[in-house]
């Protein structure tokens, strides 16, 4: 999949975005940035098993869990593509001391509100064996309060964390535009906490050091990170680390400390350069297109890498349409995106969703990507302008070059 300025493109360019890939015009000429292709884990099943043998900074989690021992599992929601249930039967199979009704299975829906189960991928004979929390995180009566962080925020979390004796938070380690990577504590907070919360911690997004690829010193993860420290319950992580859309391994044990062993492992897959350009067009498959909630996580990547003036053309289908519009426009757009954008830019939608619809958002309508391209010639006033494809482009931790 590769364009240049220098030739004609030696293979099609195809670009995730919904129900169906969008192609790339034939006509224009474009980079294409695009990470180093990770080597993808052979056999996830041993990899996960191998992590949990083998931790970092903790035991075994064999050796942690008793018959008596109370443990939640936590697995993510369905806005992420995470292999939940390879990760829920990999600490069970750790866990085996632990009986079927010491076990309660929590699902990390943030704010995103309670998940439809069946589509978790999770075998019914899971959600039947054990009772399953699927978090509201606007249901007042199912939180217990756990203190104040340092940075002031409040730390109300689900009742199955105080209950419990062991947390295991599953989830998957790759770049996030202002926790810096997932995975993480993120599944403990916000994972399973209170709304009000969680948008308070999510304003620190706003601090520049809150910020794509950036782990230690980052204020928005060192907050959540020293919540979930306080809450005071025994806490393990289980994370798969995932670069270019591919697997590439996984990592256990201690909450913070496997967790960056895993954005080590990721960074090198993750990370990329290049020129700034006129025009920076970006894309990804599935569930990240599905929304514009979750495809905004895309112009952060492109923002870093466009000129001033330039244009950023974001292609997502957003079948589930604009998420939370109010959420959207200002507490992902204005509060923790537009500082990724130059002083002058224009930002062009290209998604299934009506004019009328994409009207109400930050972004400006446009039919069709031939037309994105041919407005954004007019913009920056040039007949060929500097063009940049970044397909999967929420993997991506790119900096300028040059």
């Amino acid at each position: 999949m590769t364009r240049s300025s220098d030739g004609p493109p030696r293979e099609e360019l195809v670009l995730g975005y919904g129900s169906r890939p969008l192609p790339f015009p034939s006509g224009v000429a474009a980079r294409v940035l695009a990470a180093p292709p990770a080597p993808p884990v052979r056999d996830l099943r041993a990899a996960l098993d191998d992590a949990l043998a083998h931790p970092v900074g903790a035991r075994p989690l064999a050796e942690v869990a008793s018959a008596r021992t109370r443990v939640v599992v936590i697995v993510s929601d369905a806005s992420r593509e995470e292999p939940r249930a390879e990760l829920y039967a990999a600490a069970r199979r750790a866990l085996a001391a632990v009986p079927d009704d010491h076990v309660t299975l929590a699902i990390a829906n943030g704010t995103h509100g309670p998940a439809p189960l069946d589509r978790l991928g999770l075998p019914p004979e899971v959600l039947r064996r054990h009772r399953v929390v699927n978090h509201d995180a606007r249901d007042e009566t199912s939180m217990v309060d756990m203190g104040v962080t340092s940075r002031g925020t409040r730390l109300r979390v689900n009742r199955c964390v105080a209950e419990a004796d062991l947390v295991v938070s599953t989830g998957r380690v790759k770049p996030h535009y202002f926790a810096g990577w997932g995975g993480g504590a993120k599944g403990i907070f916000p994972g399973l906490g209170h709304n009000d919360d969680i948008r308070k911690n999510h304003l620190l997004k706003k601090d520049p050091a809150s910020s794509l690829g950036r782990a230690d010193a980052n204020p928005c993860r060192e907050d959540l990170e020293e919540g979930v420290r306080r809450i005071g319950r025994d806490t393990y992580l289980l994370n798969v680390v995932e670069a270019g859309g591919v697997i590439l391994g996984a990592v256990a044990g201690d909450l913070v400390l496997a967790h960056r062993e895993g954005v080590r492992m990721a960074r090198p897959y993750c990370a990329v350069s290049a020129p700034p350009a006129d025009v920076v067009v970006v894309s990804a498959p599935l569930p990240v297109s599905g929304s514009l909630y979750q495809a905004s996580k895309l112009v952060p990547p492109a923002g870093i890498l466009l000129k001033d003036g330039g244009v950023v053309i974001v292609c997502a289908e957003c079948p589930e349409g604009t998420g939370p519009l109010q959420t959207v426009n200002e507490g992902i757009f204005q509060l923790g995106v537009r500082r990724f954008l130059p002083e002058r830019y224009t930002l062009f939608l290209v998604s299934g969703m009506p004019e009328a619809t994409v009207r109400q958002t930050y972004a400006t309508y446009a039919p069709s990507l031939e037309a994105a391209l041919a407005s954004a010639r007019e913009i920056v006033g040039k007949p060929a302008p500097d063009v940049l494809v970044l397909p999967d482009a929420g993997d991506l931790v790119p900096a300028r070059a040059g």
